[in-house]
């Protein structure tokens, strides 16, 4: 026990010595909204009031952000800054308090030293989420609470948590119409392919770009919730290369490391 306190206390230890943020590069203003922001989105956490810390989400990620799993925060504090392109995107390191699954920790908050990106969108600085956020506690990647924020349900609601990466029975791994598309070799084409969920969890995608010239793969949606079904773009402009061998183009489930390979061929 000694050693796990020692361990929580050198974690808070480690973020005092975080060297300083560098808001003198930055505009005074900016600085000062980015800081406001940033405690408006962290107190409402602390609140419990994730419907309106969402009013605060880059809109492309609120997905990612309503799927995710939130550990109860109890306080939090604003560590370094780090800004970027012309002061317009930063990135962020935040010491917050949070209630983790920890045997002989239960019901006492730890010090989470957490990561995060922030962006300026229509004038205002936005929390911009991923499918894993990077937080880090003294035991590694903390197990969530139950306090999480269901699509269509209210804050603090609980759900089902899907099982350990490589045990999803095969009934309900994601899904796909089609495995193989071809695609014209010369002028534009495209296809798609539609990926789905039959799980009862929201599961996060990434995609993989073989990074072809000429050819553009697009994922509609990145966060995929029970029942629904992801739109996978396929695009070639009549200029990609073009190999002997199929292109593959993967996509990785998060919570369960399913790769899905969809194979694009060109007919001659």
């Amino acid at each position: 026990m000694l050693r796990v306190v020692l361990l929580v206390l050198g974690a808070a230890v480690a973020f005092a010595q975080t060297p300083p943020a560098t808001p003198e590069k930055a505009p005074p203003e900016v600085d000062a909204a980015l800081r406001a922001r940033i405690s408006q989105f962290y107190q409402f956490e602390v609140q419990g009031k994730y419907y309106q810390a969402l009013q605060l989400v880059a809109e492309e990620t609120r997905d990612l952000y309503v799927g995710s799993d939130k550990a109860s925060a109890k306080g939090f504090e604003i560590g370094s800054i780090r800004y970027s392109d012309d002061f317009t995107k930063a990135d962020v390191i935040v010491l917050v308090q949070r209630l983790l699954a920890v045997e002989g920790f239960m019901g006492h908050p730890l010090p989470v030293k957490e990561p995060s990106h922030w962006k300026l969108e229509n004038g205002q600085w936005c929390y911009f989420a991923e499918p894993w956020n990077g937080l880090h506690s003294p035991f590694g990647r903390p197990a969530p609470s139950r306090m999480s924020l269901p699509a269509g349900g209210p804050p603090g609601a609980s759900r089902p948590q899907p099982p350990p990466p490589g045990k999803l029975p095969n009934q309900l791994t994601l899904t796909v119409d089609k495995p193989n598309v071809r695609l014209k070799s010369s002028g534009p084409s495209s296809e798609q392919v539609a990926i789905s969920n039959p799980s009862p969890w929201p599961m996060a995608l990434s995609l993989s770009d073989p990074k072809i010239a000429g050819l553009t793969v697009n994922l509609d949606r990145m966060v995929l919730k029970p029942g629904e079904k992801a739109i996978l773009s396929i695009q070639s402009n009549g200029g990609a290369q073009i190999t002997t061998t199929p292109i593959t183009v993967a996509v990785k489930v998060q919570q369960t490391n399913q790769i899905i390979p969809i194979k694009v061929s060109f007919a001659n």
